[in-house]
């Protein structure tokens, strides 16, 4: 069967079986495939404007990256909202011929193509979504890739970075994306609604609180919420420390540097007191036995988990149950669509099959 540079034998793939794990992420979405696979796309779709924007872009839909270069010149949707999908047939008054529908099958259409499917492959995806997320989100995400892939099953996002990690017991798995933070407590079982806690406040809290700070902060500027997810994305921490964080902005043409630093740390430091709290819950009420193995193997995940002084921050304010290892995921971009990979190529055909019929 070709790999995904053209290689490989001759022989017809229309017998075989591609599997793949989608990360179906807020902001940004990763695939990673049996065949070797990586990428990923921002979860963003977009339309021209007008027909200057139109003869600009000759294209009547905008994907990921190419919709946010050219974003003065489209309409754009982010067909995710804090981990569930805008558009869900199920919900009263759904219209199929929404904007919102529309986005959903083009981000959804566009992540499978990332996966150069053969003529005849059977597609077998498993896909991501918030812990605590409903039966009717899930759901969702299965009619949303209905006519693309043969056969999908949905299962929690932080599971299966562990699963990936082969973390399968005395583990807690923090999961900090754009639209939630997931934790899920392993304990060599499959984990229930008990093991996992789903929170709002997330990356795209942060971005939204420090967009707010700066308003305050540079009345002088024009300051987009884009501008401040960028410099959170290559600056964020939480710490102590001082550090100074200083960035030109354009004030009457020219540029001046603004002292961002407090405004910084205070936007990143307000999703620790949630995570603490649900932390210290999971792990209060493990089996008083194995609490020191799950303080040992506290992992962080999600581009969360980059926030520099992050996992000292926690391990910190967790000490007070014991010692307390907290580590970062080698991969935060692909962690979840690797693991949910392995549990497509490990889940038996009867396993596939039932998920159809359910």
């Amino acid at each position: 069967m070709p790999n995904s540079d053209g290689s490989g034998s001759a022989s017809s793939a229309s017998d075989e079986i591609l599997y793949i794990g989608i990360d179906l992420g807020t902001s940004q979405s990763a695939v990673a495939t049996s065949t070797g696979i990586r990428r990923t796309v921002a979860s963003v779709v977009g339309w021209p404007k007008d027909l200057i924007s139109y003869k600009m872009l000759k294209k009547k839909v905008v994907i990921g990256e190419e919709c946010l270069k050219n974003r003065m010149a489209v309409d754009m949707i982010w067909p995710q909202e804090q981990g569930v999908l805008r558009y869900r047939p199920s919900d009263p008054g759904a219209d199929a011929g929404s904007r919102e529908a529309e986005a959903v099958r083009h981000l959804t259409s566009f992540i499978v193509e990332m996966t150069e499917p053969q003529p005849g492959q059977e597609i077998r995806a498993v896909i991501g979504a918030p812990a605590r997320s409903t039966r009717e989100d899930r759901q969702a995400v299965i009619d949303s890739v209905d006519g693309l892939l043969d056969h999908a099953i949905v299962a929690s996002e932080p599971f299966l970075v562990a699963y990936g990690l082969e973390l399968f017991n005395n583990a807690l798995i923090i999961d900090i994306g754009a639209g939630t933070l997931d934790l899920c407590r392993m304990h060599g079982t499959i984990p229930i609604d008990e093991d996992q806690r789903t929170l709002a406040k997330a990356g795209n809290y942060i971005d939204h609180r420090f967009h707010m700070l700066l308003q305050d902060r540079i009345k002088d500027s024009h300051v987009t919420l884009e501008m401040a997810r960028r410099i959170k994305e290559q600056y964020a921490f939480v710490s102590s420390q001082k550090e100074v964080i200083s960035i030109d902005f354009q004030v009457s043409g020219k540029p001046r540097s603004y002292d961002v630093t407090d405004s910084l740390r205070e936007a990143c430091e307000s999703i620790l007191p949630e995570i603490i709290t649900h932390a210290r819950e999971l792990i209060v009420t493990y089996d008083q036995e194995f609490q020191q193995e799950l303080r040992q193997n506290i992992v962080l995940a999600g581009g969360g988990s980059q926030i520099r002084g992050l996992a000292e921050e926690l391990r910190s304010n967790l000490t007070e149950f014991g010692p307390c290892r907290v580590t970062a995921v080698d991969d935060p971009v692909y962690a979840g669509a690797i693991g949910a990979l392995k549990l497509a190529q490990d889940m038996p055909t009867s396993e596939w099959e039932q998920a159809r019929e359910a």
